[in-house]
């Protein structure tokens, strides 16, 4: 993806809140924004965001702006859309179209809230805090707020941080218990791979029939754990010294 910069590039990248990511012009802010916007909060516009916009990209009157907005706790989307229009890389209907969004955002309740902030860190590869977000909402007041299938869908996202964070085991138990929630075959998926990665065959071959698999059904599944370490170039399977292989396995699998 190219993004066409009519501005000046930044020498000193700025650094977003919660991925880390870092963009180095007032259009590469702007693309980051609509595409993520699902990941912005108030937390987002710092006073280091205005420094930034002033010192880096040499845009003093939009950097005013915002110190101005932050000064007044103005609304999120307010800052959102002064942004947008530092620049033309939107339309105005794209604009409103995002405003919708938004405040389709702002509606929701306050678990579903909590769960998207959870996924987002997820999403950014901040697995630690990902986790304590996950256990809040499993076992703080707002579960009874979720349904049999979200709650089983949070709990197969909380196995993917578990996985990244070389926790296999609580990864093996929160996918199975996933699984028996949300009844997804991606959850029980990732739960019979967890199996063949620690090396229980026997566990897995029963959990499988138990779990109402057919012979065809178990082969597929093996043989997809096998292309998937495979494309990983890992010459045995065993082998747990490659962050690759454990991407392939759980990758940008999220509920």
């Amino acid at each position: 993806m190219f993004i066409l910069c009519e501005g000046k590039l930044a020498e000193k990248p700025y650094k977003m809140p919660v991925t880390r990511q870092n963009i180095y012009s007032l259009e590469e802010l702007c693309y980051y924004i609509y595409n993520n916007i699902y990941t912005i909060t108030e937390e987002f516009f710092q006073e280091s965001l205005a420094v930034w916009l002033r010192e880096e990209t040499d845009h003093p009157v939009l950097a005013k702006k915002v110190q101005n907005m932050l000064s007044a706790d103005m609304k999120l989307k307010d800052m959102v859309v002064t942004i947008l229009c530092g620049c033309d890389l939107y339309k105005e209907s794209e604009i409103r179209s995002l405003v919708r969004v938004m405040d389709e955002i702002a509606n929701l309740p306050l678990h579903k809230k909590r769960k998207i902030r959870a996924d987002n860190y997820l999403r950014s590869g901040r697995y630690g805090r990902s986790l304590l977000e996950y256990r809040k909402l499993l076992q703080g007041s707002l579960a009874m707020n979720f349904s049999t299938e979200e709650y089983g869908d949070i709990l197969h996202n909380q196995g993917i941080a578990h996985f990244y964070a070389c926790s296999f085991a609580e990864a093996e138990r929160d996918f199975k218990e996933a699984y028996t929630r949300n009844n997804k075959k991606i959850s029980l998926r990732h739960y019979l791979w967890l199996l063949l990665m620690q090396e229980k065959e026997e566990l897995f071959e029963s959990e499988a029939i138990s779990l109402g698999l057919s012979p065809d059904e178990i082969n597929v599944v093996m043989l997809r754990y096998k292309e998937a370490v495979a494309q990983c170039h890992i010459p045995d399977a065993r082998e747990d010294d490659t962050e690759r292989y454990k991407k392939q396995l759980a990758g940008a699998y999220a509920c």
